[in-house]
């Protein structure tokens, strides 16, 4: 095996180990509000005290489905497969039955996200292309129909956004919206119903508007009720992942539209890794380092090959590089270094985890000619 492939069955083996629970992952979190800003390095200096912290965020369980599925694609072990099969079964379990899943973090009780049940319904879609297990689809379309119910859009001309709480109008996250283009395109490929795509257009209108001369996409953009955006959060990660959303709605939609969006964010993307190959934290901001920051930029700059786009190639392998080298030897990663300039992170975070391993194996296209290989998730006919 390469090194990429050594790093991520490592990583495999850890979350098995640390974080498996049935099928699914479950452990700490960073969180948000007092958690994310101190809470968390108190739980991390105090490792020794039994922390009752442990949640199941469908992110992750989303990501531990794809990369099952790759390495059951790559290797043949049944193992994976039936791993993605009981993940994706835990997911349907926790479904409520008007479609929405609760949101895992205490701190938001009682909201429902666009990103978590999104994630949960690309999990279930992919799964449900590798099985032909209905009821997988089934919850996802249960999710799609709550969406459009409960959680709608922003409209501005003929700009949509899609909001990221239920029966919540803030201001409007390109993040949300790249993330449900990616759905949007794997519900029609599924099912071949184009009228999945009814909202795609208003939906890309509204990134390129978006989209700022440097090809950063902000973080937030004024709403319709007034609420104010925010132009830079975590900028550079956040932009990977868009990134990469947009090229997954490409490869099943082939809707060349979002092609210079995916352009500028590389040009953006490329701004934002550092000489050592770190990921900078966000635009003002490059002193923190958050290792699974670094992860989507190297696969953002890997998959761009899918798209036609060869030149950042000797950047993916820097970050990589740089990726690898944080390994631990036991397979596990810390979260963070510099935080406020001299704390670290080193709780074990099963959701960012599984986005490490996921990217990792992405990097496979960086050790072999890929060219006309089928993307990591891509259509089905």
């Amino acid at each position: 095996m390469d090194h990429y492939a050594v790093a991520a069955d490592k990583l495999y083996r850890y979350l098995v180990t640390h974080h498996g629970d049935g099928g699914a992952l479950v452990g700490p979190d960073p969180g948000i509000r007092f958690n994310y800003r101190v809470g968390r390095f108190i739980k991390g200096y105090l490792g020794f005290v039994p922390w009752n912290d442990q949640l199941y965020y469908l992110q992750g369980q989303a990501y531990w489905i794809l990369a099952n599925w790759v390495l059951h694609e790559r290797t043949g072990d049944k193992s994976h497969a039936q791993m993605a099969v009981d993940c994706a079964d835990q997911i349907l379990a926790r479904q409520r039955p008007d479609g929405a899943w609760d949101y895992p973090n205490p701190e938001w009780a009682g909201r429902v996200a666009t990103v978590e049940g999104t994630w949960a319904s690309i999990g279930l879609i992919e799964t449900y292309r590798r099985t032909g297990k209905q009821h997988l689809l089934d919850g996802a379309l249960r999710w799609h129909s709550y969406l459009h119910r409960e959680i709608g859009f922003q409209r501005i001309g003929d700009e949509v956004a899609v909001n990221y709480f239920a029966r919540r109008k803030d201001a409007r996250v390109p993040n949300n919206s790249t993330l449900y283009l990616y759905l949007l395109g794997a519900l029609w490929a599924t099912t071949e119903d184009r009228r999945y795509l009814d909202e795609t257009p208003g939906l890309v209108t509204f990134l390129e508007r978006a989209q700022l001369s440097t090809g950063e996409l902000p973080y937030s953009v004024d709403g319709v009720a007034g609420t104010r955006g925010r132009t830079h959060f975590q900028c550079y990660q956040y932009n990977a992942f868009e990134c990469l959303d947009l090229i997954q709605y490409h490869t099943l939609t082939g809707d060349d539209r979002v092609l210079p969006i995916i352009r500028q964010v590389l040009r953006f993307l490329s701004a934002g890794i550092r000489p050592d190959g770190h990921a900078a934290y966000a635009c003002n901001s490059v002193q923190r380092r958050v290792s699974y920051h670094t992860g989507p930029l190297a696969a953002a700059f890997t998959e761009a090959q899918r798209v036609g786009i060869y030149e950042y190639t000797d950047l993916a392998r820097r970050a990589y590089a740089y990726l690898v080298s944080l390994q631990r030897p036991d397979g596990g990663f810390i979260h963070s270094q510099r935080d406020y300039g001299v704390l670290r992170d080193v709780r074990s975070y099963p959701r960012y985890l599984a986005m490490i391993l996921y990217h990792l194996l992405i990097a496979e296209a960086l050790t072999e000619d890929t060219t006309g290989k089928e993307a990591a998730y891509d259509t089905v006919r």
